[in-house]
């Protein structure tokens, strides 16, 4: 039975990347028109007027977010209608991700503040999680209005956007907990050196602002990457206009397909346990 589902899954992941490869490849005098770097070039759907260095028009990323927070919306609905007694296995499969994100993300690295932080750190854990994987199902989105792969975590305004959010949280729970003099002061260990405490106050303090460079950069280029390899396999099919090409070259996607399901989800971990961490850290500072 389960080698059935697994050629089955197999199966379905050709389809859908021959589905894709056909709607580039269907329109005769556009191959030539493809090009990588256009499929995460972010054009107005929707033109609003400019509110200073703000452009408000709706693009392709705005679109994603939209459909990632719909989509949660929706599974959570769903998730607190269809809750019973003995779980089938859906529920059992959200029980997992609530788990892991639950023990194996906040219950492993906060001493203290998990009931008060954790619903923050699992939001953020399943926002990204969801987003990755919505960059995974072909939508109607890339140029030409094609069927396109494209994540919302791809752009690293969205991305920087999320460290920030973690970037703020840490601090402020640092405060609340230790009070702001004393969170401050606490970034160099008072029995060092008065010179050393000077200049490991200021390593400190760079480093907090590469802590939130480094989170917003992992996520957007490990996504990016993996959505610029997949459109370089569909643009090799194109060059090389051989159906014995387009075969081998979407069988080998499909793989590179599998992996990034992968790298979808321990990008979302790496994410939540940094932040877990960075506000753990914060809230029990070492003295």
């Amino acid at each position: 039975m389960k080698h059935k589902k697994l050629i089955w899954g197999v199966v379905a992941l050709i389809l859908l990347a021959a589905l894709v490869g056909f709607d580039i490849l269907k329109a005769p005098g556009q191959a030539h028109e493809f090009e990588v770097a256009a499929e995460f070039e972010l054009h107005p759907i929707v033109t609003l007027p400019t509110i200073g260095p703000f452009d408000m028009s709706i693009n392709k990323a705005v679109v994603y977010l939209w459909i990632t927070a719909a989509v949660l919306i929706l599974a959570a609905v769903v998730i607190r209608l269809s809750l019973k007694q003995q779980p089938g296995r859906f529920q059992v499969v959200i029980e997992t991700l609530y788990g892991l994100a639950h023990d194996g993300i906040v219950g492993a690295v906060m001493k203290s503040g998990r009931a008060t932080w954790f619903p923050f750190v699992a939001g953020a854990f399943f926002f990204v999680l969801t987003a990755n994987l919505i960059g995974l199902v072909p939508l109607p989105f890339a140029e030409h209005s094609q069927l396109g792969f494209y994540t919302a975590t791809a752009n690293l305004y969205v991305t920087l956007a999320l460290a920030l959010c973690t970037f703020v949280f840490t601090h402020y729970a640092g405060i609340r907990q230790n009070g702001g003099l004393r969170y401050f002061k606490n970034w160099a260990p008072p029995s060092a050196p008065p010179v050393l405490r000077q200049l490991i106050w200021v390593i400190h303090a760079v480093s907090e602002i590469f802590r939130l460079v480094s989170l917003a950069v992992r996520l957007f280029a490990n996504m990016l990457a993996g959505h610029a390899i997949l459109a370089v396999f569909f643009a090799m099919a194109l060059i090389f206009q051989s159906y014995l090409a387009a075969v081998f070259l979407q069988g080998a996607s499909v793989l590179i397909y599998l992996f990034e399901i992968f790298v979808a989800f321990i990008q979302a971990f790496i994410f939540a346990i940094l932040s877990a961490v960075y506000i753990g850290g914060a809230l029990d500072q070492e003295h």
